[in-house]
């Protein structure tokens, strides 16, 4: 069996391909001088740039010549060929592989694969007898497979198909495990359809992917937290803008990878991104990690929060959006900072956080809480202040936006005695668990349903009411319902009641259908390592101390593991917890299920798993 295959650059079908028959490798320009006709098989592969390969006319002749002979050919991301012609090349982002029917053991009818941010040219026209394989389906209702008919998934976007003995792939698929396509069982054996068709032996193993979960502990509990916890503050070390972290950190990867495994950026600085990761620092208890956290919080309570006029201890979003204030990512800045006042560790940043908490608790509706943002253009263009939001009845009832608040507030009434925090974070609570669980849900129920722990067991510990302590219990013992064997909590949303649910063009939820095993390590799961500490310590009930453990053991597997330091040691936002694999709807505008996010996942994690240890150690009280 021997194998010709055409290409730019080495690339992952090139390796496995050529490792299981006798194949040459030639670039196009060597390749029309090559005796094509003494091969038994040919795979042109063209994704390699983001360029489409088209043959020039002498290697066109000689490639459609071996086609006319009935010799298998495989071509990928090659715009003409016989009759077909395509469109220019569009990125594919929201898009997922659809496929047309069971093209091999692994791969049935329906199922779906993820491609990434991958280039597409769409045939302007089909071969008479070609049979479709796969196509590209625009923001699709389903998790892992689309329940249709076979006879209604073709659709005009065919991206792999074949006729007689030539198979046709739209899209850069050559760089595949690089690219980290999944879900990879499917695309190695997608791979095995190929190598059938060539007639090549179908490949005994498969290189690992650019970066995987790890999967599983291989040892003591302890050391292997050890382990993840250093893995993943290196990786934070990696996004400060400045080793010394004066600059603060970058808020980390989009889910956009590239077809050749390039990964974008998220580069703004984000003030809640800056302080979570410094509450990281801070609980690894290690000097070197400590000052650089403390040059962050110079950054959050420096030039990052207002110290003059009207908005006076608004502290500000981002460096970009620096009149928008989030009373969320205000409350997971500054959270940390409080943490280390509470434990007794330093009273440091005490007048800080009391200062940014009374502009908040100023700007506070009656009922507790705040609307979701508030913008100091719209109090500009409207003429009013910014306090006349203590005249309005209510805010929004959502956990999302408003939970962490009312946790800030009572951790600071618990550190510095204010009672007005403790009023209105009690009421901010109090107004939420009343209409619980209807609060207006964001990405879903799940997500609520882990937001509440951590500020439900602050508010026992600032009021000592067994009112406060029941809520902790039903919401801890209704979040029990969504637990996957994996140790991570499902996606639910009862009603399908969440405003980002199936949207199309916007944030979205990857939750597609109740009962779809997967996981949001962004919005739900990254805090309850966090949450479930702070039950533990408040209430001394060992529940919590079992439930911390456990979700850290699933994020000890869930942890990546690249040779790409930007990558290994992280968590990306959406898991599929059968396979625990990232994969899943990729609809979000911003933050998909690929991208990694240095303060709501990596640093939330992380701090919660050494609070935690700090906790079992004694360190802590």
């Amino acid at each position: 069996m021997k194998l010709l295959i055409i290409t730019k650059k080495e690339n992952d079908l090139s390796l496995i391909l050529s490792s299981f028959c006798e194949a040459k490798i030639l670039a196009p320009e060597k390749a029309e001088y090559e005796d094509i006709l003494s091969f038994d098989a040919m795979a042109i592969l063209g994704g390699t740039d983001s360029k489409p390969m088209m043959l020039n006319p002498y290697l066109r002749s000689k490639a459609e010549g071996f086609a006319k002979s009935g010799k298998p050919i495989f071509l990928e991301f090659v715009p003409s060929f016989s009759c077909i012609y395509s469109a220019q090349p569009t990125k594919i982002t929201s898009h997922r592989l659809v496929s047309v029917c069971d093209v091999s053991d692994e791969i049935k009818c329906g199922d779906l694969l993820d491609s990434r941010h991958n280039d597409y040219i769409r045939p302007h026209f089909l071969m008479p007898d070609t049979k479709a394989l796969m196509y590209y389906h625009q923001y699709t209702p389903a998790h892992d497979k689309l329940n249709k008919e076979g006879g209604e998934l073709v659709s005009n976007d065919i991206a792999l198909f074949s006729y007689g003995n030539v198979l046709f792939c739209s899209f850069r698929m050559c760089d595949y495990l690089k690219a980290a396509f999944a879900p990879v069982s499917r695309w190695n054996s997608l791979v095995e359809y190929i190598c059938e068709f060539l007639g090549i032996e179908k490949p005994k193993e498969f290189a690992t992917p650019s970066y995987t979960a790890k999967g599983k502990l291989n040892g003591d509990f302890f050391e292997e937290l050890k382990s993840c916890t250093d893995n993943s503050l290196a990786l934070l070390k990696n996004f400060l803008v400045t080793p010394d972290g004066k600059y603060g950190i970058r808020e980390g990867l989009s889910h956009n990878i590239l077809p050749d495994g390039t990964r974008l950026g998220a580069d703004y600085v984000r003030t809640d991104c800056t302080g979570e990761a410094a509450g990281a620092f801070f609980f690894s208890f290690d000097d070197k990690l400590k000052q650089i956290a403390e040059n962050m919080y110079s950054l959050c309570y420096g030039p990052l929060t207002v110290h003059d006029g009207e908005y006076d201890g608004m502290v500000r979003w981002t460096e970009e959006a620096w009149e928008v204030c989030y009373q969320d990512d205000v409350a997971r800045a500054i959270i940390p900072s409080l943490l280390l006042d509470y434990f007794g560790i330093s009273d440091k940043y005490r007048s800080n956080a009391h200062n940014a908490l009374k502009f908040l608790c100023e700007t506070t509706c009656k009922d507790g809480l705040r609307p979701a943002r508030t913008d100091v253009l719209e109090f500009m263009k409207s003429g009013k202040p910014i306090r006349s939001l203590t005249e309005e009845e209510s805010g929004l009832a959502s956990a999302h936006y408003n939970a962490y608040y009312s946790a800030a507030l009572l951790l600071g009434y618990i550190t510095n005695g204010n009672e007005e925090f403790k009023a209105v974070g009690v009421r901010g609570l109090e107004t939420l668990m009343s209409k619980y669980p209807e609060t207006v849900r964001e990405h879903s129920e799940t997500s609520e349903l882990c937001r509440l722990i951590l500020p439900l067991a602050i508010l026992f510990k600032a009021t000592g009411e067994e009112k406060h302590k029941e809520m902790l219990y039903r919401v801890f013992n209704d979040l029990q319902n969504y637990k996957h064997e994996s140790g991570g909590f499902a996606e639910w949303d009862t009603g399908y009641k969440a405003s980002c649910f199936n949207n199309a063009g916007g944030e979205c939820s990857l939750l597609a259908q109740n009962g779809d095993n997967v996981a949001d390590l962004l919005y739900s799961l990254n805090w309850l390592p966090l949450g479930f500490a702070l039950a533990w310590q408040i209430t001394g009930d060992g529940i919590f101390y079992t439930a911390w453990q456990e979700i850290c053991e699933f994020f000890i597997k869930a942890q990546l593991v690249s040779e790409n330091e930007l990558v290994n040691g992280g968590w990306c936002r959406g898991i599929d917890l059968d396979r625990l694999e990232y994969c899943g709807i990729p609809h979000d505008v911003g933050w998909g299920p690929c991208c990694i996010e240095t303060g709501w996942t990596v640093s939330e994690i992380t701090m919660g798993m050494l609070v935690g240890k700090a906790l079992k150690e004694g360190k802590i009280k």
